[in-house]
């Protein structure tokens, strides 16, 4: 009985051409150094990128941290002549860091409109309280003037413009019999403006006392023709010029006798 003869055949996957497709295939997918380079490169410069963008947002984080919101002040778009009414079309509106805007900044329009400054102010300039004031407010035969008194005997912050005082002048006696005296130089005199107070030698009201450091304040008054030659020449000669508040609706004091040079 002959033997049963058997069909033998490569197992699947290991004929020859089988074996040349995969190694193809594995070469296509491994990459040349060439390739390997431009991949690394790739790479480098995309981790390049996102660090600058990085150091970028932080640098803009902190810069806004320190400007902080921006508010709009008031600035002048044309030069500003002494004792010319400020108009709406010599503002201007700018943005600035409210960190760095002065503290007393004008931010509305209402606050500069109809005012005046007594120096000139430049184009440019950013307003700020203090800078402009009310115009004169003087009647027919008045005479604005400014005298310069002691910022706390004077003054002492309770007198604003529109304010009704006594101006009181103090004189010392001296060795030929004249005796120290006080007179009222003008009973009823209304204030125009209250300057800031600086520092001067001397007295307030400039007499020849010795010379020391003290505290005066410009104050603008309407005075009459004579009203303005009493209080020039209590400004000249008098040790002290006083101010004294008068109550609203108070009765004002007797009038002096007419102004003579001398005391």
């Amino acid at each position: 009985m002959a033997p049963a003869q058997t069909d033998l055949q490569p197992p699947k996957g290991l004929d020859g051409t089988s074996a040349r497709r995969g190694l193809r295939r594995r070469r296509r997918r491994q990459l040349n150094p060439r390739q390997r380079q431009g991949m690394l490169l790739v790479a480098v410069a995309v981790a390049g990128l996102i660090g600058v963008f990085v150091l970028i947002a932080g640098y803009v984080r902190s810069v806004s941290t320190e400007v902080g919101p921006k508010i709009e002040v008031l600035e002048l778009k044309s030069t500003l002549q002494p004792y010319q009414l400020v108009s709406s079309s010599m503002l201007d509106f700018v943005s600035v860091p409210q960190k760095w805007a002065p503290q007393n900044a004008l931010r509305s329009e209402g606050e500069a409109v109809g005012l005046i400054s007594d120096v000139p102010l430049q184009a440019g300039t950013r307003l700020q309280s203090g800078m402009l004031a009310q115009p004169p407010t003087l009647q027919g035969g008045q005479e604005e003037m400014a005298v310069y008194v002691d910022a706390e005997t004077g003054v002492a912050g309770q007198i604003v413009p529109g304010s009704l005082v006594s101006i009181v002048a103090t004189y010392q006696g001296n060795s030929q019999g004249a005796k120290s005296s006080a007179r009222v130089v003008v009973p009823v005199a209304k204030v125009l403006g209250v300057g800031t107070p600086t520092s001067a030698g001397g007295s307030a009201s400039g007499s020849s006392q010795p010379t020391t450091q003290s505290q005066v304040v410009p104050v603008t008054f309407a005075l009459t023709p004579d009203q303005v030659l009493a209080v020039s020449y209590a400004e000249s000669f008098a040790q002290k010029v006083r101010l004294a508040l008068m109550a609203p609706g108070a009765q004002p004091p007797a009038p002096p006798p007419p102004y003579k040079p001398g005391l």
